[in-house]
Order: structure tokens, then sequence, then C-alpha cells
């Protein structure tokens, strides 16, 4: 049998798998369209930054851009298009032969909610024993009209009660209290920042992206000798993978007097005066010598000239030294997204703050007034280093500019005329730019205007930086449901103090008319160092500020977590560790120093049956050597009835009825003094240890 070797010309091949390839092409080309569409929530507004893919080839997928709109390529009309958004149902759309969709996509209340913040981490809402309230920044947001989150939180978390004592620019935010007071030396909550002990101004509203207030012992406790008047957590936002996404958002505010004094004006006290003196003429007939005659009451109501007007003084002091309103401007704007390596979230806020107190001319070149300026910048950054290691950093910051008059021993000069000086008494500034004085009553009669106006100026400077740095580390190649997390934090604080004028004890002439001769009086007729016609000295100073150094404020905090979690059938275990240690100080004084040693166990039964038991080993170097460290210890169980089969018959009307029972220990070393342990000793002079 001959055999015959057939060869094939390797150009023939080579155009035979072109050919093929151009065939294919052509049929994928035929099958494979573009879909557009756009992704709206039920309130039919954009959603930016919502992830669409391809049920069927998880490969392909795109994003919203600002509009809600996007576009993606399907190779027949069988496939399904996925669309999911942070806090949104996730949503399935079979394409068939559909070139355009409108996807309407709705809020996922069990996702916003079923996730609390509690200390040292995050349980489900279901879970959680301890009484715990939660809210989130949008609905802070909605408070409107306030510059803090003290102020924000007012009527929105059950059990927090806020108390605001002063309106003035930059110290508005409000004393809080949890459950009431809890404690004899200082009632103010623990608040945390992301988990750092900061204060609550150094966040904007919109950086918010939750506030949990924890209420009873058992979910305090693991704060120990901190926790006694409640903790409030504050977590900022992050970013998410996806495209950029920028809110801006800016908002002015009025602020008008809820309510000012309401005192009778000159013509009708004196009036009331005249009938007083009426009705006691045969008590007291001396009195008759400070009745006036009807002709001399109406000089006050109605003068005719400006000498009247000035002798007869008719003074609304509220009028005058108040505005009708005053103006708060806030601007902020922030960018999130991220990629698989890196996500984030950058944000800056900027405050002004009006005030209600009005400015005056006092011809010495400079008007006292009050204000505050505010910039809060924050940049959060996530790191996936590798699958199981992530990096996270924190860097915010603050600069707040606080303009005040120059208060001497007693603010209550500024604000007193308005609620005690009598309107007749004398006029705030007369024609002549002279201020008024009250000679037979100086020290009650005071003028408020002259001590605004001629008070100086003085500016507060405040910068604060806080930096953070964490890695998460995933451990469960050691052990299933086990991970560490260390966390190293530094914060700084600078304030300057006694920038702007000095103009105090430097005096100034004032007059008074008396309405019954027509005198003027000058309170100072000669120079007590000359001897010669008294002159007003424009004599003030500038002043270049100067640190504060019992305000300067420096703290570092490292600590050190470890979290391990695991579900066997209906059996749901978890437990924590956690060591932290921190150093502050402020000006030049010993540092402060603290060290605590947590742990928190958890244990859940078919999601029905649940016990929690924490402990805080807590050190704190007020205390003596022996009495430095101690044990603070709770425990809590909940049962959910509502989970029950029994209790099936009351759904939906009745779909979470949680019984729980808590107990725990919790305590307080607020002492506002160190080392009281310690025997002092002292000859001839004064001993100091500590601010």
């Amino acid at each position: 049998m001959k055999k015959t070797n057939c060869k094939i010309d390797p150009r023939l091949t080579g155009c035979l798998f072109a050919l093929l390839l151009f065939f294919s092409s052509a049929v994928y080309a035929q099958n494979s369209r573009i879909v557009k569409g756009l992704v709206v929530d039920s309130n039919n507004e954009s959603i930016i930054g919502a992830s669409v893919r391809i049920k069927e080839d998880a490969t392909v997928g795109t994003i919203t851009d600002v509009n809600g709109n996007f576009s993606i390529s399907i190779s027949n009309n069988n496939q399904t298009l996925v669309i999911s958004y942070l806090g949104m149902i996730t949503k399935e759309v079979k394409v068939a032969e559909k070139n355009q969709l409108t996807i309407v996509m709705q809020e996922d209340a069990k996702q916003l909610e079923g996730v609390i913040v509690v200390g040292y981490g995050k349980q489900k809402k279901e879970s959680v024993v301890g009484s715990i309230s939660q809210t989130n920044g949008d609905v802070l947001k909605r408070a409107g009209g306030v510059s803090n989150i003290g102020a924000a939180l007012t009527g929105n978390v059950p059990g927090v009660i806020t108390m605001q004592s002063t309106g003035k620019p930059g110290d508005e935010d409000p004393q809080i209290l949890i459950r009431g007071q809890s404690t004899w030396n200082a009632s103010s909550p623990l608040v945390l920042v992301d988990g750092i002990e900061r204060p609550m101004n150094t966040v904007e509203i919109s950086s918010v992206e939750s506030i949990s207030v924890l209420k009873d012992a058992s979910a305090t406790a693991v704060y120990g000798v901190k926790g006694a008047n409640g903790v409030i957590l504050i977590t900022t936002k992050r970013g998410n993978e996806g495209k950029a996404v920028i809110n801006v958002s800016a908002n002015a505010t009025m602020k008008s007097p809820s309510q000012l004094p309401n005192k009778l004006d000159s013509y009708n006290a004196l009036n009331l005066r005249n009938r007083s003196i009426e009705s006691e003429m045969a008590l007291m007939p001396s009195a008759w010598n400070d009745y006036l005659p009807q002709d001399i009451l109406n000089k006050y109501r109605n003068p005719t000239n400006l000498e009247e007007a000035e002798r007869y003084p008719n003074v609304d002091w509220a009028d005058v030294l108040f505005k009708d309103y005053a103006m708060s401007y806030d601007a902020s704007v922030n960018v999130s997204g991220g990629t698989q390596f890196i996500k984030y979230f950058a944000g800056g806020e900027f405050l002004s703050e009006g005030d209600l107190f009005n400015s005056f001319e006092n011809g010495r070149g400079y008007r006292s007034s009050y204000g505050y300026t505010r910039v809060n910048v924050r940049s959060n950054l996530d790191f996936q280093l590798t699958p199981t290691t992530v990096l996270s950093t924190n860097l915010s910051g603050v600069y707040g500019k606080k303009e005040t008059p120059v208060i001497g021993l007693d603010e209550y000069a500024f604000w007193g005329a308005a609620y005690y000086t009598p309107s007749d008494a004398m006029l705030p500034q007369y024609s002549d730019g002279t201020f008024g004085y009250f000679p037979p009553d100086v020290s009650r009669a005071i003028n408020s205007v002259e001590a605004i106006a001629r008070s100086g100026q003085n500016f507060i400077t405040t910068s604060r930086i806080n930096t953070d740095f964490t890695l998460t580390q995933d451990l469960g190649f050691l052990l299933k449901g086990l991970s560490a997390k260390g966390t190293l934090s530094y914060d700084n604080e600078f304030v300057e103090v006694n920038r702007g004028i000095d103009d105090m004890y430097r005096d100034v002439q004032t007059k008074w008319i008396d309405p019954n001769t027509g005198e003027i009086r000058y309170q100072k007729e000669y120079d007590i160092n000359t001897g010669f016609d008294f002159m007003s000295p424009l004599t003030w100073v500038t002043r270049g500020g100067n640190m504060d150094d019992g305000a300067t404020y420096r703290k570092t905090f490292y600590q050190a977590q470890l979290n391990w979690a695991r579900q066997f059938g209906k059996h749901d275990i978890t437990a924590m560790g956690v060591f932290n240690r921190e150093e502050y100080s402020r000006g030049s004084e010993i540092p402060h120093y603290r060290e605590d040693w947590v742990f928190r166990t958890t244990y859940n039964y078919d999601k029905k049956y649940f016990v929690e038991f924490n402990g805080a080993y807590n050190g704190s170097e007020k205390f003596g050597p022996n009495y430095r460290f101690d044990f603070f210890p709770s425990v809590a169980a909940g049962y959910i009835i509502s989970a029950e089969k029994f209790m099936k018959w009351a759904e939906p009307a009745l779909d979470m009825f949680k019984l729980r029972a808590s107990y725990g220990k919790i305590g307080d070393d607020n002492v506002n003094a160190r080392w009281l342990y310690l025997t002092e000793w002292q000859y001839a002079m004064t001993a100091k240890m500590g601010p």
C-alpha cells in the first residue's frame, strides 16, 4: 500500500485563521450591542457611582456617572444586569430587547440600620444587648442652622440632653448629658472620634458617617474609669471603590434673639412713678419733689430739638446694643472614591459666624466686636497593601479664630444696660462723641455701649492637627475568624492669645446732663497727673500675641487589638481583646498617663438568645501606687421574643420585640487634681504640683 504525505502551506493556514477570526467577529458584532440606562432613587434623584455589571459575566461592568447614566455592552438579549449601591437594595434587570432602561432603587433599611458601632468594634443591631442609640450624618444635616455636632444632636438621639448657655460665636458647644447627671465632679460624656478621645468640635457635620451613644453600664464598661457619664462614638466617612463623588453644600443662617428684656420707655416709666406718688402722697409727702409735670414728660417722648433729646433721654438699650439678626455662613465640600488599592475621602469646611452685638464708633481708630471663623480639613485613606492587609490613615486639622472685646473682670458690663439701666438715665453717646454716665448710681446704671466700644480687640487663634495610623491584618490563615489591628495616633493643639488692641484702663471722658437743671456734668474735670483739663489720650497699644502655655496640648496614643468571630451552625461567638495606652500633657506640666486592658465576648444562639460579658482593667496615675488599677465588669443578656414561632401571628405589626437585662460597674477619675495621695510640705511659699 502506497502512502501519500499531504503538506499544507503555512501561508494558507494563516489566511484560513484570519478568515475564521473575521467571520467570528462579525457574528459577535451582530449579537452584541450597547444598552444605556439611568439609575435613580425613590425620590427620582440620580444615583452617582452605582455599580452596574452583567450577572452572567462578572468581568464586564461599569458605574453610573454624575447624572446617574451608564452604558454597557451586552452579548445577547438573555443577559441580566445587576445594579448595586451602598445603602440600596441590589436589583436585577432582564435586558431582553430594550436599549434604554430606567432603574429605580429602594433604600435597604436593614443594611442602613443593621450594624451598630459599639466600643472598640461593631455589632449587628439584633445582637446588641446594651443600651445604644445611633444616628447618621444625614440626620444631623437636617438639623439646620447649627455649626457643631453637639447642637445637631438635640432631639435626634433618645436619652441625650443638650443645654446651651451662651450664643457667643465660637463658644456655642452645648453641655451634653446622657440620662441626666451621673457624677459630682463633671457630667460630660466621653467623646471618641474614630476610636480616639478628642473634642467633638474637631469634626464637621458633613464628615460624619454615624454617631453611637452608649448609655448604660453594659455598653460603657469597656471604657471603665472613663465611662461613668456615657460615651459618644463618632465615626467619620471613608471612601468606597468607584469613581470620584463630589458633594458640595452651603448654608446661610439668620440668627435672632429668642427673647429680650421688655422695659418701659422713659415716658411710661416716669408717668407710672407720678401715679405712684399720687397714690402714696399721704404716706410720703416728700415724694412730691420727684413728681414731674406733664409738659416735662412730653419732652421725653417727643423732644423738639437736639438739646431736649440729650437732656431728656429715652433710650431703648436692647435696641441700641443688639442687632435685629446676625448671619452665619457655612460651606463644605468633600470628595470620595477609590480603586482596589486605595480608597479615599477628603473634605473641608469653612464657617463664619456673626454676632448679635452691635459695634460702635469710638473715635479711637478701631471697632470692638464678636465673631468667629473656622476651617476644618480631613483626609481618610485606606490602602489595600495585600489581600489580607489594610493600612488606614486619618489626617485632620482645625484652624479657628475667635474675635472678642478685651474682657476685664466682668463681661456683665457688655450687656447689663439692656436689663438694668433705666431708659432715662443718660444717652449711650452724645452728639459730641462723649459717652454718657449716670452720677446718681454709677455702679448699677452702667453704659454698656461705652464698655463695648472702648474695650479693645482680642483675637484667640486655635490650631489643631490630628493624625492616626491603623494597620488591620486578617489572621485567618492562623485561625479562622481571627484578625488583628494596631493604631498609633498623635494630636497637637496650639492656642495663641492676647493678639489685638489693648485699650483697657485708659480713661475716656464721660458726661451727664441733669434733666432738672440742664447742667452738664463731666466725670473727669481735670487730669489727676497734671492738674490740667482732662483730655482722652489715644494711648492704646497693639499686642503681637503669645502662646497660651496652659492650652498647648499634645497627646500620643497607641493601641493593639485582637478580634475573633466564628459561627457554628446556630451558634455565633465573638471575642475581643484590647490594650491601649496614652500620654498627654498641657504646657510644661509632667505628662499624664493612662492604661487600659479590655475584653469582650458575646454569644448568641439562633439569633434569639444573647449573652455578652465585658471587662476593663484601667490604670490612672491620679491615684496612689496601690490604687491605680481597678476592674470594671459588666454582663448583659437579651431575648428576642418576636423571633419565636408562637409570635409569628403578630407580624408585621410587631416585627421586633426584645427583652434585655444588664448589670455593670463603671468609674470616674475626673477629680480635677493630681497627686492628692501625696503629703505636701510648704515653708514660706506655696507649692504647686501639676496644673
